[in-house]
């Protein structure tokens, strides 16, 4: 009489925590030589340059400087260099050959890219946090060497709402363009044209052909979230320009993208 095979029953076995599931991936964020250098690199120069900020106001003469002038190019730096953060995320999975382990631990993928994001997002507000808080300590010490060339001028609307918005939306096409291609230089390579390029290549497209420059306000992701920065859209014709280039930039690469992760097989 043959013996019956052994079966291992885990109908009963909790599923793992979705909270547990975003502090490893919060961990994988700065637990390799890359992830930890760009967050290091990321802190460094949002306090660097509002440092130097800080440094050429108080060698000058009659030059005012305000608590938003701390902000400024550091909030476009951070545009570019936060969502290099999901970009190594998602794409380490596959460059490194991990997702191996990490979809036999948690089969469920979708949860795992949930995780990412969230942490991408988590970051991405630490990372507008410092900003604001390096700029309130420089303008502190500008205030106080400087007394009558500073002003406490703060943009409530940009402090609140524009930078974590920008951040956060850069942020998520980063993680959009990572899920569709899972390849760290490709995806890099990919959200800087996409972010830099694209705006002049329509420019230049709509230059040679006339109609096509009533598209520009629908397809041009940067122009629109940078005008995130002075607050959301006052009218109707702004929220569909914007809401059609993230459906077109972000929508739709995650949507490929997130196939692509559910079908890919895992080697």
């Amino acid at each position: 009489m043959t013996a019956a095979a052994p079966t291992l029953d885990v109908s009963g076995t909790q599923p793992i925590p979705f909270w547990r599931l975003v502090l490893v991936e919060f961990r994988k964020s700065y637990d390799t030589r890359a992830g930890f250098w760009l967050l290091f690199t990321i802190g460094l120069l949002i306090s660097l340059l509002q440092v130097v900020f800080l440094i050429s106001f108080l060698v000058q003469d009659f030059v005012y400087a305000t608590f938003t002038d701390f902000t400024g190019n550091v909030w476009l730096v951070s545009l570019v260099l936060v969502p290099m953060l999901p970009i190594l995320l998602v794409t380490t999975e596959w460059s490194q050959r991990s997702a191996v382990v990490t979809f036999a631990i948690e089969p469920k993928r979708v949860r795992v890219i949930l995780a990412k994001l969230a942490v991408a997002v988590l970051l991405a507000l630490a990372a507008v946090v410092l900003m604001f808080v390096v700029a309130a300590v420089c303008t502190a010490f500008a205030d106080l060497v400087k007394p009558d060339f500073t002003e406490w001028r703060v943009e409530t609307e940009f402090l609140f709402l524009g930078a974590p918005l920008t951040v956060l939306t850069t942020t998520v096409f980063g993680f959009a363009v990572a899920c569709l291609l899972l390849n760290t230089p490709a995806a890099i390579v990919l959200f800087l044209l996409s972010w830099y390029a694209s705006v002049g290549v329509f420019a230049a497209i709509a230059a040679l052909i006339p109609a096509f420059a009533d598209l520009l306000p629908w397809i041009t992701l940067q122009v629109n979230v940078l005008l995130l920065a002075d607050g959301l859209p006052s009218g109707g014709e702004e929220w569909g320009n914007l809401l059609v280039s993230l459906v077109l930039w972000i929508g739709l690469p995650i949507g490929v993208g997130l196939w692509r992760i559910l079908n890919a097989e895992v080697k």
